[in-house]
Parts: C-alpha cells; structure tokens; sequence
C-alpha cells in the first residue's frame, strides 16, 4: 500500500483527535474522581452519624427494653390490682343492685306509707268533720234534753200539786187496785175449779196510778176463806194498816214492787203444800200502809177420779 501524504493527514488528525479525547477524558476522570472522593467523605461522615444513631438508637432500645421489662412487671401487679379491684367492683356492683332492689322496695313501701298516711288523714278529717257535726247535735241535744227536763220538772211539780190536790179529796185507804183475777191451775197448767186438783193459785192485779208516789214498797197476798181463816201455807204475818186501825194478817206470797212504775201489773203465784178444801176463798192484797182490795174464788168438790 502506498504512503500518502493524505494517509499522514488522516493519521495525525486521528492522532490528534485521540490526544484531546484522552485529555479530555483524563479531565473528567479527574473530575469524577474527585466528586467520588467528595461522595466517599460525605458517606463515610453518613456513615459515622449514622452509627453513632445506631449506637444511640441500640442505647434507647436497651433502655426502652429495660422500662418495658418494668413496665411489664407493673403491668402484672396492674393487672392483679385490676382484677383486685374488678372484683371489688363486682362486689360493689351486687351491693349497689341489692341496695338499689331494697331502696325501690323501701320507696314503694314509703309510696305505700304515704298512701296509708293520706288515706289516714283523709278518714281523721272525715271523723273530724262527723264528730264536730256529732257535737253540735249534742249540743242541740242537750238543749232541748235540759229544755224538756224543765217542762218535765214543770209537769213534774203540776202532778206532785194534783196529786196533794187529790190526796186532799179521796183518802189513800179508799184507792185500790183493780182487774183482779183469780186462775186456779191444775199439775199441766189448764184451769181447773176443782179443789183436789189445784196445784197453783195464780192471783193478777194492776195497782193503781195514784198510788205511783209511795216508792218501792212489799205488797203481800193473804189467803183465807170467808171467815178469815188463813189457808193451809201461811209464811209470815204481817202488821198491815186498815183505815185507822193495824191489822195483823197471814201472808202466803210476798212481792216487791216499785209503785213509781204505776199503773202496772203483778202476779202472785202461790203453790199449796196440802190439798185444798172446796168452799169460797177471799184473795187479799195489801202493803204495809194501804189495803189494795181482794178478790173472792170458788173451789168446788168432785167425785173420786173426776
């Protein structure tokens, strides 16, 4: 092949171009180099800080584990004190719901008290009113009680006047009793007029009103015949006031009565000891001071068995 001049150009041009790209690459290697060195120290000061992060970081964690070791152990004796207290709370809650029970029970109970106690009230105010109303009838009552116990003390007075008034007219020893009756009973209490089967005498009368101001007083039952003899049974005898003379008579039944109470109507019951003669008998009856009349009855005879 032929060297050229041409060639040389050509060489030297490509040499020349070789040379100022090695230059320039040297120039940016050099470059680079020295950003690399820069980059180098900025991750090696990187790196020392971040170690001394770790190593700081490595002492935090070292501490941290060390709290959450204490705090683990705090947190066992919190968690026995918080199952402790969520015991007692538990406790206190079942007290709390029994007192609440006992508070509702006791708060109807005193719902109940006070309806009673209203209800009570209600009926104290009710008697109240009635016996406020009771006392003014009272009131009223007794007024006219003491109203008419004048009148009656006026009247009172008006029958002790008519009554002296009328003793002065007609003598004590001219008033007697009057509806007199004999009944004479056989041992089943039918009337009989046999002799032999009397077994009770009943002799009935009513003493007279005008005599009502002699109080309480005995009056007695005297039974005879027509001759005054006494019949068999005679209890006593007794000195008894006839018009101006004492009479001493036999005494078959005695009665109290009071004469307060007159007019009114007594019974003599009188049971003979012995049979009874027939003939005629006089029933007398008479008080200590007065003769109150008599009454005459027949007992007749009849035949054995009849």
């Amino acid at each position: 092949m032929e060297w050229t001049a041409q060639n040389s150009k050509l060489i030297a041009g490509v040499l020349a171009l070789l040379l100022t790209g090695s230059v320039i690459g040297g120039i940016y290697f050099w470059d680079k180099t020295g950003d690399l060195a820069k980059e180098n120290d900025k991750t090696t000061l990187k790196a020392d800080s971040l170690l001394s992060v770790k190593l700081s970081l490595e002492r935090d964690i070292h501490n941290l584990s060390q709290e959450l070791a204490s705090a683990n152990t705090d947190k066992e004796s919190l968690n026995q004190k918080l199952n402790s207290t969520q015991k007692l709370l538990s406790q206190k809650n079942q007290i709390l719901t029994r007192l609440q029970k006992e508070s509702k029970i006791q708060q109807e109970d005193v719902s109940d008290l006070n309806n009673q106690v209203a209800e009570l009230t209600q009926l104290k105010n009710d008697l109240k009113a009635e016996i406020e109303t009771y006392q003014n009838e009272k009131n009223k009552w007794v007024a006219e009680n003491n109203s008419l116990k004048k009148s009656n003390e006026g009247l009172q007075t008006q029958v002790n006047d008519l009554t002296t008034q009328l003793g002065g007219m007609v003598s004590k020893d001219l008033i007697t009793a009057n509806n007199f009756r004999v009944d004479v009973l056989k041992n089943n209490n039918k009337v009989t007029a046999k002799a032999k089967k009397a077994n009770t005498i009943l002799v009935s009368l009513t003493l007279p009103k005008a005599l009502s101001g002699e109080g309480s007083q005995q009056v007695y039952l005297s039974l005879t015949d027509l001759e005054n003899r006494p019949m068999s049974g005679a209890i006593q005898n007794v000195n008894v006031k006839n018009n101006e003379s004492t009479l001493e008579v036999p005494v078959h039944v005695v009665q109290s009565a009071d004469f307060g109470r007159n007019p009114q109507k007594i019974v003599f019951e009188f049971e003979p000891s012995t049979k009874v003669p027939d003939g005629t008998y006089k029933a007398n009856v008479y008080t200590t001071n007065a003769y109150l009349g008599s009454i005459e009855f027949h007992l007749r005879d009849s035949f054995l068995f009849f």
